[in-house]
């Protein structure tokens, strides 16, 4: 098939009306054409259409798939130039969705370690980001390397929380609820992103009322204090998840 036909092809699959319907299309000539250096122009297609949708990781995916496919320069050169808008738009995903600076006046001396729970919200950079050939699970407190992320960590040390015997948890889209030591592998899930098949508010919910955590088997839900960190989005995941107890829940 030419190059020609191959356009005409993705031109039809634009045309449905419904995005899942075009990219169904799409992905039935990638299947076709996957073998040869035509599908370039099909995987940069995909691009567009994830792009299209907000699904910005997905059209990454597929920008560097046409860029490593596309037989002749200046395809490639398109190709970069989208990856390099993605990525931008994904940077400036992050800020948006990040938490609030850690917050320097906390006042812990009003709060009592054996009641109060601090909750931060997981990062999208990981280890593996930075160093593909980490382990396969690694702790979560060293796993997530998002800028906030390290920063709360940052804090955290600095006012000697867990010395004071406070605890905390990390809220993952993918594990939910887990301890700071936990094991994680590498993943990229997102509450924002359904298709990414998130933990879901219901299974959140049932980690508050139902699990006991720690050596003590404290149960989540008799804590009086949860301590947030995180974005609007995670924030409201935790609400909704100590929604029947008698939690007092603070954003920091």
């Amino acid at each position: 098939m030419s190059w020609r036909d191959i356009n005409r092809r993705i031109g039809e699959c634009k045309k449905f009306v419904d995005p899942s319907d075009r990219l169904a299309c799409l992905f039935r000539l990638w299947d076709k054409y996957k073998e040869t250096d035509r599908d370039g122009m099909v995987a940069y297609a995909i691009g567009e259409e994830y792009e299209n949708q907000n699904q910005i990781e997905e059209a990454l995916k597929y920008y560097k798939e046409a860029e490593r496919r596309f037989p002749l320069p200046e395809y490639k050169g398109k190709a970069r130039n989208a990856i390099t808008r993605v990525q931008m738009k994904i940077e400036e995903q992050e800020k948006i969705e990040a938490f609030r600076p850690v917050p320097t006046k906390i006042d812990l001396t009003q709060l009592d370690p054996k009641n109060t729970l601090f909750i931060v919200a997981c990062s999208k950079t990981k280890i593996w980001n930075e160093d593909p050939d980490a382990p396969s699970y690694v702790p979560a407190r060293h796993a997530y390397r998002g800028k906030n992320f390290r920063e709360f960590i940052k804090w955290l040390d600095s006012n000697e929380i867990e010395s004071k015997q406070f605890r905390w948890l990390i809220l993952s889209a993918k594990y939910g609820y887990i301890e700071p030591w936990h094991p994680i592998g590498n993943y990229d899930v997102t509450f924002d992103d359904e298709k990414t098949g998130p933990i879901s508010d219901e299974t959140l919910y049932s980690q508050v009322m139902f699990q006991k955590r720690w050596k003590n088997d404290t149960p989540l839900s008799d804590f009086k204090v949860v301590v947030c960190f995180g974005g609007k989005t995670y924030i409201e995941k935790v609400r909704k998840s100590f929604r029947d107890t008698s939690t007092h829940i603070i954003e920091a």
